[in-house]
């Protein structure tokens, strides 16, 4: 495992600053739930950069996020199936992809997350790469 680097970080908290500032404005319940180990016997675990629940604090997270900046795959998603995590995003070379979990168990790249269905992806890129945290986020 490689050191986490000051971009990683810095991604992973504007990213959680914006969808909370999001679901603060339009009055969505969450819990920030941060980076715990994910755990099914018998199945490799996974430890998200952030998660959170939506509507009320569950044992497994609905949305759980990855943040990609040096190394790393997509693939990774296959860590959060054990646990029926709803929804994994990822942040990788300035795009996000969401994966939302099927009827049939699969993984499967969405344009919008079913929790905030109209929060634009493109957007948060935006203020993601806004040069000032602060500002992109108030």
């Amino acid at each position: 495992m490689s050191p986490i680097g000051e971009k990683h970080e810095y991604v992973k908290r504007t990213l959680g600053y914006l969808l909370e500032a999001y679901m603060r404005e339009f009055g969505i319940r969450f819990y920030g739930r941060g980076g715990f180990t994910l755990e099914e016997p018998g199945y490799a675990s996974g430890t998200p950069d952030e998660s959170y629940c939506i509507g009320s604090n569950k044992e497994t997270p609905d949305i759980v996020i990855e943040i990609i900046v040096t190394s790393g795959t997509i693939n990774r998603k296959e860590l959060f199936k054990p646990k029926k995590v709803p929804e994994v995003w990822f942040w990788k070379s300035d795009q996000i992809k969401i994966f939302r979990l099927n009827a049939v168990g699969e993984y499967k790249e969405v344009n919008r997350s079913g929790f905030l269905p109209n929060l634009d992806p493109t957007l948060l890129l935006k203020y993601i790469a806004h040069p000032d945290q602060y500002d992109a986020i108030a």
